[in-house]
């Protein structure tokens, strides 16, 4: 960009209504605001926050997730660099970014969150698709404009086309998401439906496949997980330690150790809506597990994800960071807590099964055994 066009993008991100909500809401956060189990804020801090970004009230929700403009606005200041959310809380933190960056940065978490198809891909293919329409049609009005968008849709490569129709979470048609968002991101004029200095260069810069979260940990440091046996009472949960390099591959490894499972059935984990399997049982709809470590599956603490082995039995696990830090190598998978006997597969119903209590040193050696001596 020349230096007229970059200040003109620059004052036109900073000014976009997307990203003035997400620096009110970094105020609000300020040196530490509590977040609930889904890392959103809390329901009594609802309409403070939502005072604080110029949203309306909007009244008693179950969650603030359920308030589409507050939560886009959420997911923008963590897009953005501008808070971090853990575990328990998050803070407000300094971009790294430049206000183009952040907008981009910004908008990609948002349609990354938007689209509920396995890749997180579709409200970004649609919105790409909305800006190149009203860039060769200038102030396409409706209804014009959807029908002229769905055969715009209608064209595209048919693995694309397979992801509009979960484009956006909310069930919103394709033209009325992408002019949602388009708008709120400062891309179109919501009157004219003409591009605006920004849009035409969002059209450019926006990929493809959004961003995923960015990691925020190294080879170098060691994770901390509680994993819980689901739907156990009293719980059944391990606690381990293991570097953030550990595949999902070896995580499976190493989930069938701490709850003494037989390794004898198929397994499936679920991260962000898409699922990882061994690539050698050929399951539909799974990526290969041995690709995904854990920094990049749980990039922050707090982040989860899930475990289901035995697709018909249905042991199910959740997966939770609890926390992550430097440690000198090397690191071992390490079990440091955990409680409930695990329970034993494939039992006959008619006899009770045998006592398993919760021994700590014994998983530790089970851990450091290799598969073919357990």
């Amino acid at each position: 960009m020349i230096a007229d066009d970059a200040l003109v993008i620059t004052e036109a991100a900073q000014g976009c209504a997307l990203l003035v909500r997400a620096r009110a809401l970094a105020g609000f956060v300020g040196s530490g605001r509590p977040v609930t189990a889904k890392a959103v804020l809390r329901r009594a801090d609802i309409p403070p926050a939502c005072a604080a970004a110029g949203l309306s009230d909007p009244g008693r929700v179950v969650s603030a997730a359920h308030v589409p403009p507050l939560h886009r606005a959420w997911i923008a200041t963590q897009g953005a660099g501008l808070i971090e959310v853990g575990l328990r809380d998050a803070r407000a933190t300094t971009p790294a970014q430049d206000a183009p960056g952040q907008w981009c940065s910004a908008v990609s978490a948002v349609l990354r969150a938007e689209s509920d198809d396995p890749a997180r891909s579709g409200a970004t293919i649609v919105c790409r698709a909305a800006l190149d329409l009203l860039a060769a049609t200038p102030g396409l009005p409706d209804p014009h404009f959807g029908y002229a968008l769905d055969a715009t849709l209608g064209r595209l490569p048919i693995s694309d086309q397979l992801t509009v129709g979960h484009a956006f979470r909310r069930g919103l048609p394709p033209d009325a998401g992408a002019v949602e968002i388009l708008a709120e991101c400062g891309a179109i004029d919501l009157t004219t439906r003409i591009l605006t200095p920004l849009g035409h260069w969002a059209s450019r810069e926006l990929t493809h496949q959004p961003t995923a979260p960015r990691p925020v940990w190294t080879d170098g440091d060691v994770l901390q997980l509680r994993i819980d046996l689901d739907r156990f009472h009293p719980p059944v949960w391990r606690r381990v330690r293991l570097p953030a390099t550990t595949t999902l591959a070896e995580l499976h490894q190493i989930i069938q150790a701490l709850f003494e499972w037989d390794d004898d059935h198929l397994h499936v984990f679920t991260v962000d809506g898409m699922s990882y399997a061994d690539p050698w049982h050929g399951l539909d709809g799974c990526a290969d597990e041995e690709e995904l470590t854990l920094a990049a599956a749980l990039p922050r603490s707090g982040a989860r994800l899930s475990y289901r082995y035995d697709l018909g039995e249905c042991w199910d696990h959740t997966v939770l960071l609890e926390a992550g830090q430097r440690a000198a190598p090397p690191v071992h998978p390490t079990c440091v807590d955990g409680r409930g006997a695990a329970p034993v597969e494939d039992w006959p119903h008619d006899e009770p099964p045998p006592p398993r209590p919760f021994d700590l040193a014994a998983l530790n050696r089970h851990l450091t055994q290799p598969r073919a001596d357990r």
